[in-house]
């Protein structure tokens, strides 16, 4: 597992993606936990992709809810090292709007980039890239493959952290089966391992 991770908003902004990312996390001892680092560009993009998930966020909460991820992770400058080649010169990145990700990952010397907009970026080897790009199911699939973590007892976290964040943002739970709201969030291999994990216990 890479010890430094750098979390896209497309991981951020599902609820269900975002609270297992500290579920497991918080499940590993503190110094093989890994690092979990957002930057000021995905901080500029949260709170509206999160009014885009969430239509009830107004405008309020969506700040509000914003914050809570933010706080929750280590918020990077991304300007130590040498500057990044221009994204014309990284034919990597296909989508524009998403050429600060790669120069923040480089800058920042992450081993990975947690996105589910993977078709943003080039078909390359690690090695070509400069880090390896994870979606967040198998970033939580490696999460778990990579350290030993009783998925029941990261599910009692995650209804902690689920209901926090409900009160903090005086909204009612959405409903569903902590597995079901992660295949609605396309983490669909890491639901099967908790249902797997569920019934054995």
């Amino acid at each position: 597992m890479h010890r430094r991770i750098l979390l896209d908003t497309s991981v951020l902004a599902p609820e269900p993606l975002w609270l297992w990312t500290l579920a497991l996390t918080d499940g590993i001892p503190a110094a093989q936990r890994p690092q979990l680092l957002v930057t000021d560009g995905v901080a500029r993009e949260l709170r509206h992709a999160l009014r885009r998930v969430d239509p009830r966020l107004d405008r309020r909460r969506a700040d509000l809810a914003a914050r809570l991820r933010l706080d929750s992770l280590t918020v990077a400058e991304a300007a130590a090292g040498p500057s990044a080649p221009p994204a014309s010169q990284r034919p990597r990145v296909l989508d524009p709007g998403d050429a600060f990700l790669d120069a923040d990952a480089l800058r920042l010397g992450v081993g990975a980039l947690v996105t589910d907009d993977v078709h943003a970026f080039a078909p390359l080897t690690d090695e070509e890239r400069g880090y390896e790009i994870q979606t967040a199911d198998e970033f939580l699939c490696a999460v778990t493959g990579d350290h030993v973590l009783d998925l029941v007892e990261a599910h009692e976290r995650y209804r902690v952290l689920l209901a926090r964040t409900a009160d903090a943002l005086g909204l009612d739970q959405v409903p569903g089966s902590a597995s079901h709201r992660l295949r609605r969030s396309r983490a669909r291999r890491f639901a099967t391992r908790l249902v797997r994990a569920q019934r054995r216990a």
